[in-house]
């Protein structure tokens, strides 16, 4: 009888953890989607080809959502932020910009130890995909 008392139980935390996990993952991504609020950061934008120049550009989340300041020059919107913490521990965010012509940026960044890089790919009408990679000032 105790054996069977004990597999029951053990039996129990193999399905209920998974789903106490999986809270827990949303509720630290809810955490640090919000201690992006207000935040800019100063990025050094470079194209994943090697060729051209390098630019700087700040980056800008407010009210969950983000913008670059290049991207907006260029007419591009806002957009709402999805982040996620990975296994180790780094916050990822990724968002999708369109502007009115139907272009569209991808964007995708890890934060991890006060500092941020990533990728970003630029997709005009046509399907031309240009594809840059960033790092934190």
């Amino acid at each position: 009888m105790k054996k069977i008392v004990v597999l029951i139980m053990a039996l129990s935390i193999i399905i209920i953890y998974p789903v106490f996990s999986a809270q827990n993952a949303n509720d630290l991504a809810a955490i640090e989607k919000a201690k992006l609020n207000n935040i800019e950061w100063t990025v050094d934008m470079r194209p994943a080809s090697g060729k051209g120049r390098a630019e700087t550009d700040i980056i800008s989340f407010v009210e969950g959502k983000m913008m670059s300041k290049n991207m907006k020059d260029a007419g591009f919107l806002e957009s709402e932020v999805n982040v996620r913490i990975s296994e180790d521990d780094v916050v990822i965010w990724e968002t999708m910009q369109t502007d009115t012509d139907g272009n569209f940026v991808f964007w995708r960044g890890d934060i991890e130890n006060g500092r941020m890089k990533g990728m970003m790919a630029k997709e005009d009408k046509r399907g031309n995909i240009t594809n840059f990679s960033f790092i934190s000032k």
